[in-house]
């Protein structure tokens, strides 16, 4: 069969509607989940988007990469999906976002509009000073109407085009399967749209959610660093509104994107015969806990849509099982019958998506994160109806019932009134997290790198803007591996 995996960016599971949401229009998202399987469970492994599309190329941690940040990004010293697929004669050809490292070598790539990393956010070397990013505010008023092709309707255009072409030249030799990779960069801020879609949601949605405007409380000390860093404490009500109606017309956006890649599909025959698999590098928080964008645990930025449909997937199914991007790679060996990847975390989703068990799967997911905004590292496990949250520096690790409070509200630890077996459970978490990694020497890793990278850069004040505008733009500047070995 074929593969045709679509990654978004920035897209929140629950922000469909085969998840749920009332507002967010996604017929072709629902229509995919509908005659295929929806993860419900499936997250991240980093919530921002270079380290997580590092651990999507590679199947593997940053803390094994050293990816830790969008200052450093995949490099292709460590063998990744191209490669591998390269070694047994198959072609990865890619399209729109991919944010690799523009000088790394990546055999069996074929990039038909390179979507690397050109830009460096400088925001990790300075995650400790608590410093807020500059000229943050201006990014709250990215909003509003959009003329002119975006970048994702250029990749919309090229991804036709070579399921066009590809279609003839299966043809021709209609055993050899293809693989496809489309980088769609929504609804990434700036949220520029349409005018159409625009005025839909401007006349729908009129006043924000009480829960959005009042104390939070909740956060613990990193988040409200935070919540700082990105200023999400001078965001006044209009904008907000604005902010929900910018994200959720990117989203429909998006999804009649995918709508035209399935149309062309069904157009040339390959509909049938092609594993498409749906997913996102991160969440948007979209001011839920007080947050903005992404970078958080909670589950609006951690817990990513991931739907498969193909051959042999069980239709209409719901796999509950803790699964992330890592799983994506293995998947993508199944399916063009290339042998597994050896030692890597992840593991192949078809199994579970044909409907059957799979007991050679770890009962958790992991993520982490050690970027801007953040003094300390974060790392997070999702096991059974559990959400922990663990912080470096001495700082209490958090513990949410996600049954109970799906909402992440009562951080059990810090509620007097949890039951004694709360600490049976944060055991059973920790150990889990440690048998990925110890969390304080890979912080450790991760704090000297920055710095060490900082220094090279000759970085001595934190002065520049976001990297769309600004930042550290060099094709020449490397990115060094990191001194460890996996594994």
């Amino acid at each position: 069969m074929n593969v045709l995996v679509i990654m978004s960016d920035e897209h929140s599971n629950n922000v469909m509607g085969c998840t749920g949401h009332q507002v967010a229009r996604t017929a072709t998202l629902d229509r995919l989940a509908k005659e295929g399987t929806v993860f419900t469970q499936s997250y991240t492994n980093c919530p921002v988007c270079t380290p997580a599309r590092a651990s999507f190329f590679t199947g593997r941690y940053v803390n094994e990469l050293g990816t830790w940040d969008n200052a450093t990004p995949y490099d292709g010293q460590i063998k990744g999906m191209s490669q591998h697929l390269a070694e047994h004669g198959q072609t990865m050809h890619s399209i729109g976002k991919l944010d690799l490292h523009p000088d790394g070598v990546y055999d069996g790539l074929v990039a038909s509009r390179p979507g690397h990393r050109n830009r460096i956010d400088v925001g990790a070397f300075f995650r400790e000073s608590g410093e807020a990013k500059p000229l943050v505010e201006e990014r709250y008023q990215r909003i509003g109407i959009r003329e002119g092709l975006s970048n994702d309707q250029l990749a919309l255009e090229e991804t036709v085009q070579w399921l066009k072409q590809r279609s003839k030249k299966q043809q021709k030799n209609p055993d050899q399967p293809w693989f496809l990779y489309v980088g769609f960069s929504h609804p990434h801020f700036p949220f520029y749209v349409k005018k159409d879609y625009w005025d839909y949601y401007d006349g729908l949605i009129k006043e924000i959610p009480q829960s959005l405007n009042r104390p939070f409380t909740e956060l613990n000390e990193p988040l409200n660093a935070l919540r700082h860093y990105f200023r999400s404490d001078v965001v006044d009500e209009e904008t907000i509104r604005r902010m929900h109606v910018g994200y959720y017309a990117l989203t429909n956006e998006l999804d009649d994107n995918i709508g035209t890649i399935i149309r062309t599909l069904e157009e040339e025959e390959l509909y049938e015969d092609t594993l498409i698999i749906y997913t996102s590098d991160h969440g948007e928080q979209l001011g839920r806990h007080g947050l903005w964008f992404k970078c958080s645990m909670y589950e609006e930025t951690s817990n990513v849509p991931l739907i498969v449909k193909g051959p042999n997937i069980r239709q209409g199914n719901r796999v509950d099982h803790p699964v992330s991007l890592v799983d994506i790679f293995p998947t993508v060996c199944e399916a063009l019958s290339i042998p597994l990847p050896e030692d890597v975390p992840g593991r192949s989703l078809l199994k579970l998506a044909g409907g059957e068990t799979d007991e050679s799967r770890k009962d958790f997911a992991f993520s982490e994160y050690h970027a801007h905004g953040m003094p300390v590292g974060m790392y997070m496990i999702r096991w059974g109806k559990w959400k922990y949250v663990y912080f470096t520096g001495g700082f209490q690790p958090q513990l949410f019932d996600l049954e109970q409070d799906p909402e992440e509200m009562n951080d059990l630890v810090a509620n007097p009134e949890s039951a004694p077996s709360i600490q049976d459970v944060l055991m059973e978490c920790e150990k889990r997290l440690r048998s990925v990694c110890d969390p304080e020497e890979t912080e450790e890793r991760a704090k000297a790198f920055q710095a060490k990278t900082k220094q090279e850069l000759g970085l001595e004040s934190f002065n520049v803007g976001d990297p769309a505008s600004s930042g550290y733009v060099d094709r020449k500047f490397k990115v060094p591996h990191p001194e460890y070995k996996i594994k």
